[in-house]
């Protein structure tokens, strides 16, 4: 079997961190069929930097950069029309030599490829990763970008039984078309190490309660509930090292000062994603106090580490922390209902054994070879 893997999301070698497990699920799927891997690249005149070349090794793929013209989000849609101009370049007017395409975005990328090939006739199959994935957040009249492109696929692979839900109610889609494969990780990446071997090397304190959060600094977090949860603790808040970067920063670190909670909450910065196994075996528990979720694979690492997760009712997050026993949730953007769950977590005695025992089911091999099934169903 040969397929092509689409995605504009990909991470490339100057933004190595950009949807990592894009890669991580390219990967799994190269051991199992052959995998042509195209990752466009938006050109921005006077405004864009460096970008990769044409074709680099990434991660150990082979990576194909094709370049078409990124638009201002006022020009939102009219994104897929540089998209599918960039597929006729790309492939000079002729059908694309795989048997299905497996496209990890829905607008602007299946959306414009599915213009481009619909002469051709060619299988298709779109992963849905989370809310903005379908643009569900969006205005309501950029839903049909969507629908459109939805429909016209053969399969649709949903990250958590929330989105097919979703997908179903509100957006039409026949329950057939849509198969539930949550996402994974690469225990290779997430080995099990002693916490207080974990915390000498990163030069943290052994005798603190210490959480460890690796979220986008945007608004989708939460972090401001974060912030105000540990601040109704006290002296009684863990400490806790926020992992990652993004628009936010200053104002969260504002924030922190106005609670007064500056020496609990310790801003790491962006960390490279084989470092993250380190910062999750230190923790006493894992924390993500989303707004909105898919099925995030930072919570599969935490539990492949044999780390509780304290976390929001949102997406896949239930479905992935079945029980008590693996983590505790409350609903989202509920500052007393979150803090109530920290102060629990940092006082049950966890068995970390049993909850990376738990955790390291959810592979990237299995889910590559879950997908393999649907792309041969989809092929007959």
């Amino acid at each position: 079997m040969q397929a092509m893997f689409l995605s504009h999301m990909f991470p490339n070698k100057y933004d190595p961190l950009q949807a990592p497990f894009m890669a991580e699920r390219a990967k799994a799927l190269s051991r199992y069929i052959h995998l042509d891997i195209v990752a466009p690249i938006a050109y921005r005149p006077l405004l864009t930097k460096s970008t990769p070349p044409m074709k680099e090794i990434f991660a150990g793929l082979d990576v194909f950069h094709p370049r078409y013209v990124g638009l201002p989000s006022f020009l939102w849609r009219l994104r897929w029309v540089s998209y599918f101009s960039m597929f006729h370049s790309f492939y000079k007017h002729r059908m694309p030599e795989n048997d299905i395409v497996h496209i990890e975005w829905i607008y602007p990328d299946a959306y414009a490829f599915l213009r481009y090939a619909s002469r051709f006739h060619i299988k298709t199959i779109g992963v849905v990763h989370g809310n903005e994935a379908i643009g569900y957040c969006d205005k309501k009249s950029h839903r049909r970008y969507y629908i459109e492109a939805l429909q016209r696929m053969d399969r649709i692979i949903a990250v958590s039984a929330d989105i097919k839900r979703k997908m179903k109610a509100e957006y039409e889609i026949e329950e057939e078309k849509i198969v539930v494969i949550p996402n994974g990780a690469d225990l290779t990446k997430f080995p099990l190490i002693d916490k207080f071997e974990a915390r000498r090397i990163l030069g943290l304190p052994c005798d603190e309660q210490i959480g460890v959060c690796v979220a986008r600094l945007s608004p989708e977090k939460n972090l401001d509930v974060l912030i105000e949860a540990l601040s109704l603790l006290g002296a009684d808040a863990p400490k806790l090292f926020l992992i990652g970067d993004g628009p936010l920063k200053n104002a969260l670190e504002e924030r922190c000062r106005k609670h007064s909670v500056q020496e609990r909450i310790i801003f790491v910065g962006p960390v490279p994603h084989e470092e993250i196994y380190q910062w999750l075996n230190a923790a006493d528990f894992f924390c993500l106090p989303s707004q909105r979720e898919g099925c995030p694979v930072v919570i599969h690492e935490a539990l492949a580490c044999g780390v509780p997760v304290v976390a929001t009712t949102v997406g896949a997050v239930p479905e992935q922390i079945s029980c008590d026993d693996y983590g505790l949730l409350c609903p989202p953007s509920d500052p007393k209902s979150l803090s109530v769950i920290l102060a629990r977590a940092s006082q049950v005695t966890w068995d970390r054994q049993k909850i990376a025992a738990y955790g390291r089911r959810f592979t990237w091999d299995a889910v590559a070879q879950q997908t393999v099934k649907v792309f041969e169903e989809v092929l007959g």
